[in-house]
């Protein structure tokens, strides 16, 4: 059941994303090579108390942390980890929630740590960050959620990254993960109508390698990565639809 919320109730979602939005902006500035996955999220944490708002993963679903940070061939879901150290021109990507007033709030991004960035770790970043505003693009009423695949999965492509199809992005509200599925794949996305109301957390991830949905989990339980060991990417953000065409909610002003 797809619940269709108010434009109170998008308002106290944007408070809750907008909280999101400059937390991950703060992990992103403060990242230096030497830190660790739980440097990051005692950052999410000592950022998420100023603001008196909870951390949303801790503990969803026997989640142990509270930030997700996948590294490199990471690509989805990884577990901060005290011994894997970063180092420049590593890509970490971070994916983050908070509840606020009862209302949940999901963003993502990747970036490099430090200067080095390679033309190959350029095409991966623009490439999965291109795919996420091609799909919220197409955030508007009358549109479907297979549209939205349709726009990721062919940014994708058009970057030559593989898609990851079987994670995608989904509704959210008052629970942190809510009717649609939204894939990043056309084959497997739903043929559901977009409405006024609806809100969607969209988030495209891709790999380097050559190979779509190549992927597995590790023994941790949680982090995915890639078989081909390729440098993967992540970025999320979470959008009203409205009359008016999609409103990104976790954006900073």
């Amino acid at each position: 059941m797809i619940e269709l919320k108010s434009r109170e109730d998008i308002e106290k979602l944007r408070k809750a994303n907008k909280i999101v939005a400059e937390i991950l902006h703060i992990i992103k500035e403060e990242t230096k090579p030497g830190m660790t996955g739980v440097d990051l999220d005692e950052i999410a944490r000592r950022e998420a108390e100023k603001r008196k708002v909870k951390p949303a993963f801790l503990g969803l679903y026997g989640f142990p942390a509270a930030l997700c940070v996948s590294i490199n061939e990471e690509i989805v879901h990884g577990v901060p980890k005290k011994n894997k150290v970063l180092k420049e021109g590593d890509i970490v990507s971070i994916d983050f929630g908070v509840v606020y007033d009862g209302w949940y709030g999901d963003a993502a991004i990747s970036y490099v740590v430090g200067e080095k960035v390679s033309d190959r770790k350029k095409r991966l970043l623009e490439g999965v960050e291109k795919a996420l505003m091609a799909g919220i693009e197409q955030c508007v009423p009358g549109k479907t959620v297979k549209d939205i695949a349709a726009a990721i999965e062919g940014t994708l492509e058009a970057y030559r990254l593989a898609p990851i199809c079987d994670y995608g992005g989904h509704g959210i509200g008052r629970k942190p993960h809510e009717d649609p599925h939204v894939s990043n794949c056309v084959a497997n996305a739903e043929d559901v109508l977009l409405r006024p109301g609806m809100v969607l957390a969209i988030e495209p991830m891709a790999t380097l390698g050559r190979r779509k949905n190549f992927y597995r989990k590790l023994k941790d339980g949680w982090t995915v990565v890639s078989k081909e060991k390729a440098l993967a990417a992540h970025f999320e953000h979470s959008v009203a639809i409205t009359e008016n065409g999609p409103d990104i909610l976790s954006k900073l002003d």
